[in-house]
């Protein structure tokens, strides 16, 4: 009988060995129902850049903006020479020309992992929660896009802040005040994608009030006109208390303050903004900073010694 004995690259960092290795990767995780909703959704990602050399759930240039706000942070931070472990790697595009690092990536999709591969990444089969590494063996840790899809937050974290070193850095990344409506729709194809949303206070609170991390910075990328990125919201078109404001007829009244604010609906307010995408996008980038928040904001944290 004949053995087939595959060696994992630097093994000497992983806590056990894998349960299998498919196509060369190491394998820590079983397939369930959350990995086979991830591995449909990573499919139509890659069917559609594929067909079409364009993400089908975000814009390039939005994605870019992401990516550099990000990369910019592990410069910052991160010497070179450094292991840093991408935790959610994808396609390894975060780091994929970062190649004074010594980089390592985890994600739950094979195909995923194959792309990240032959960008120089030493990859592993594994949810954040089975994470395969020893202890506080990275210099740096970076998760984006990845803990508004867990359902384990508590467990996801601790596996996270476990691998790094003391004093390394955790580099997070995630949508702010996302909109989590759109994935209760009735025709969404996916079981599962986002599942929480975040604010600034929530992850600081969360990371140096709950796990004793140090907060060192937060970074927003650029302004994104989205409905829930709104800084300013009126009354809406079906208000009783824009009526009523409406109404008011001198400045003894109580909602005399209000009554300008009342001639226009927050439809009506909203409808103009996007309208600016078309009739004046010089004027709507100047008024972004004003108007709406960043999409995805990126935090650093050290851990400590």
């Amino acid at each position: 009988m004949w053995f087939i004995w595959i060696v994992m690259k630097n093994s000497e960092i992983y806590n056990r060995n894998p349960v299998e290795f498919l196509d060369g990767i190491p394998v820590f995780s079983n397939e369930d129902r959350y990995t086979d909703n991830y591995k449909k959704i990573a499919g139509d990602h890659l069917v559609e850049l594929e067909r079409s050399g364009h993400n089908p759930f975000m814009d390039e240039a939005v994605w870019v903006d992401l990516e550099d706000s990000t990369r910019s942070l592990v410069f910052k931070y991160v010497e070179k020479g450094s292991q840093i472990l991408d935790v959610g790697v994808g396609l390894g595009r975060l780091l994929a020309d970062c190649t004074d690092y010594d980089r390592y990536g985890i994600d739950i999709s094979l195909d995923y992992l194959k792309q990240a591969s032959a960008k120089g990444f030493d990859v592993a089969y594994s949810k954040i929660e089975d994470m395969p590494y020893k202890d506080d063996v990275f210099d740096c840790v970076v998760a984006c896009d990845v803990l508004e899809h867990v359902i384990d937050l508590h467990n996801c974290c601790e596996q996270i802040i476990r691998v790094i070193r003391p004093g390394g850095h955790l580099i997070v990344r995630v949508p702010f005040l996302d909109d989590l409506e759109p994935y209760l729709a009735e025709g969404f194809p996916y079981e599962l994608a986002h599942i929480r949303n975040f604010d600034l206070a929530s992850l600081k609170i969360l990371f140096s009030k709950v796990y004793g991390l140090e907060y060192l910075e937060h970074h927003f990328t650029k302004p994104y006109l989205k409905d829930s990125l709104l800084k300013i919201k009126i009354f809406p078109l079906n208000s009783r208390l824009r009526e009523l404001a409406k109404s008011a007829d001198s400045p003894d009244h109580p909602l005399w303050l209000l009554k300008g604010i009342s001639q226009y609906s927050h439809e009506e307010f909203r409808n103009w903004i996007f309208g600016l995408k078309d009739s004046n996008p010089k004027l709507l980038e100047e008024m972004l900073p004003e108007l709406v928040e960043g999409l995805e904001v990126s935090l650093v944290f050290r851990k400590g010694a």
